[in-house]
């Protein structure tokens, strides 16, 4: 069996049970690892907070649980972690 991309079984898992997620969470960002929901946030930064603090440095997947995905999306932009404005 070929090795799995990262995030490959956190992404499926997130689209498996999209529906369920919207219903329930809508709006709010979702922490998985594997085929487990790890906790439900208001922010990203507390999702990826939680989730150092659960699993350590580790490949971990936060999703925005909306209706329409994103057109493009820059990990580093989303977490805040740089900005797109020029005026810094």
């Amino acid at each position: 069996m070929p090795p799995q991309n990262t995030l490959e079984v956190e992404i499926a898992y997130y689209k498996a049970n999209k529906t369920d997620f919207l219903q329930k969470y809508e709006g709010k960002y979702a922490l998985i690892k594997g085929r487990e929901l790890l906790g439900v946030f208001d922010s990203p930064t507390s999702a990826y907070a939680d989730g150092l603090k659960r699993l350590g440095n580790v490949p971990m997947l936060i999703v925005h649980i909306q209706r329409e995905e994103p057109k493009s999306w820059i990990p580093a932009l989303q977490l805040g972690l740089i900005r797109a404005d020029l005026q810094g």
